[in-house]
């Protein structure tokens, strides 16, 4: 749906000003999109972020320092987040070889096995997730623009 419909908006935007109030709508409305999407798992976006990183570490693990680096909301609080996925076994800390201050974090099996549940309900890639109606070529234009829209 357009943005002006969505927003109720009568007046014109300039096209910058319109870009960035479609961002944020979109990120909102996206954010909700994967709230919803990941209560029925018994998940967090940030936590769904953690265990997507780890998967894509395995099975050498990060520090938590690393997973911080890499997630797409940095201001979350990776230690706790860390140590409710611990508890739910869904990863594991695993004291490091060489420094025993640090803690090297990894992917249990049962946490590989949620992500796949979710990949199975078709989270990512099903007929009704986000940006389904885009064609491989579009989505990957709307990468760039976006990416070019940051620098």
């Amino acid at each position: 749906m357009k943005l002006e419909i969505e927003l109720k908006s009568t007046k014109p935007m300039q096209p910058r000003h319109r870009a960035s109030v479609n961002i944020l709508f979109t990120a909102s409305w996206l954010d909700c999109y994967i709230t919803r999407s990941l209560r029925p798992f018994g998940l967090t976006s940030p936590q769904y972020n953690i265990l997507r990183i780890l998967n894509g570490s395995s099975p050498k693990g990060l520090s938590v320092l690393d997973i911080k680096s890499r997630m797409i909301d940095r201001s979350s609080n990776v230690s706790r987040l860390v140590e409710k996925l611990r508890l739910a076994n869904l990863v594991e800390r695993v004291p490091h070889t060489q420094d025993r201050r640090m803690v090297i974090v990894t992917i249990s099996g049962q946490g590989k096995k949620l992500l796949e549940e979710i990949e199975q309900a078709g989270f990512v890639n099903g007929a009704n997730s986000p940006g389904h109606n885009l064609s491989e070529a579009e989505a990957l234009e709307l990468a760039h623009l976006l990416d070019k829209f940051r620098e």
